[in-house]
């Protein structure tokens, strides 16, 4: 199991083979549909034509800084190692960057509000969106701890 801890005052991320395959798989195939999945879409207007021009000026700069988070986490998975030591700006884009897959995980589950998971069918929660929503919110939810502690 992942684990995360803070030594010498710099973050651990420890994930061995398997869970770094696995990761890099959930980054590759749910980072394409982040753009695409509705709660991953800021909306800034209800009016059609500012939120355009919100669009055209703050989107490319949130797609960028989102690419650039997943970047971080992309070059963690490949680079081979167990244990990855990161500084705070990289956990924190570990944190963004999870953030968003889990967004776009729960978009294609079609969740809308918090609480959903006390209400989803039997066949949502064995779905495998479903375990990697909750694989990804809990090495958030560790990583979160850490830079707080």
């Amino acid at each position: 199991m992942a684990e995360v801890r803070k030594r010498r005052g710099r973050i651990q991320l420890r994930l061995n083979t398997e869970e770094r395959a696995a990761l890099g798989m959930i980054v590759e195939q749910l980072s394409p549909q982040a753009g695409k999945v509705r709660r991953t879409v800021p909306v800034a207007y209800e009016d059609a034509e500012l939120q355009a021009e919100y669009d055209r000026w703050v989107r490319p700069e949130i797609e960028r800084g989102r690419g650039e988070d997943l970047e971080v986490i992309r070059g963690c998975l490949g680079s081979g190692e167990d244990v990855t030591s990161l500084s705070d700006d990289q956990a924190l884009a570990w944190v963004r960057g999870l953030n968003l897959l889990r967004l776009t995980a729960g978009g294609l589950l079609g969740v809308e509000e918090d609480g959903w998971e006390q209400r989803a069918e039997e066949s949502v929660r064995r779905s495998t969106e479903f375990r990697v929503l909750l694989a990804l919110g809990l090495l958030q939810e560790e990583l979160v701890s850490v830079l707080e502690g």
